[in-house]
């Protein structure tokens, strides 16, 4: 028993080396999406953080946001809560529910979809480094159009 003020003492000095970091607390990204025509359908959100996994199925965070209900003057909103980073946002309007974008035969698509900053998608997709943005502490809002 003589020992216990020792082990306390201990205990108490070195248990906060041992115990990790809290995580940082998440920001809201408020995502504003703008030129949806189709009334129906999904919209599948995807953050990533990395050129790596970039339009796959490794996402940071997702959202799935029906259409119906929640367009109001061909746009939706919701938030999409990201810790601070940096980040590349997707969006697609799924209309058959298969969870990927259909192209057609050439390979050109033939639902609507977008990304942060507008990243162009001409003749491939969009580039990571073209839809970079940051998350802070503080609350930020992404208009995003599909096309």
């Amino acid at each position: 028993m003589r020992h216990f003020p020792f082990f306390a003492l201990a205990t108490a000095l070195f248990l906060p080396v041992w115990l990790p970091a809290p995580a940082a607390a998440d920001t809201v990204v408020r995502v504003v999406v703008t030129n949806i025509t189709k009334p129906g359908g999904t919209l599948l959100a995807g953050a990533y953080s990395s050129p790596d996994t970039w339009l796959g199925a490794t996402t940071v965070a997702s959202r799935d946001v029906p259409v119906a209900g929640n367009v109001r003057n061909g746009t939706v909103a919701f938030d999409m809560p990201l810790p601070p980073g940096t980040y590349a946002l997707s969006v697609l309007q799924d209309m058959n529910g298969n969870r990927r974008l259909d192209t057609n035969f050439i390979g050109i698509p033939t639902e609507a979809s977008g990304s942060s900053n507008d990243a162009p998608a001409k003749w491939s997709a969009p580039k990571f480094k073209d839809a970079v943005f940051t998350v802070g502490d503080q609350p930020i809002e992404l208009t995003i159009r599909l096309n």
